[in-house]
């Protein structure tokens, strides 16, 4: 009965160390701010590219779901009792930080583009 008590203070002690140590991932907010960052500056990039019309079209499609999930982002920081200018400073933030990333490194851009593309899918 000892043992059977002194492990589990063991196995409890060592789970609560290890639990202060793990960092947590960024939360669906984070990842709505992300994407509607990476969306506006793909379709940036793609009305800068070319002017033929399919590009185009795709440039309009990706600045349609920037404003969608935009609208959602700032929904999410509003029910956190964030306010608009928050939620408007938080996106720029990511705009601004994602632009160097992705002027430094293209293909992380196209990574995330697809990312986005595939979590957002069936809901823009």
């Amino acid at each position: 009965m000892r043992i059977g008590v002194l492990v589990l203070l063991a196995s409890v002690s060592a789970s609560s160390a290890f639990a202060a140590n793990i960092k947590p991932g960024p939360s669906e907010t984070d990842y709505l701010f992300q994407c509607s960052a990476t969306f506006i500056i793909n379709a940036h990039e793609l009305k800068d590219s070319g002017k033929s019309p399919k590009i185009q079209a795709k440039a309009a499609e990706y600045d349609s779901k920037f404003n969608k999930l935009a609208a959602r982002a700032r929904s999410s920081f509003e029910e956190n009792r964030r306010t608009k200018a928050e939620a408007s400073a938080y996106l720029q933030k990511h705009v601004d930080t994602m632009s160097v990333l992705f002027a430094k490194e293209p293909e992380v851009m196209k990574r995330f583009v697809q990312q986005c593309d595939t979590r957002y899918q069936d809901t823009l």
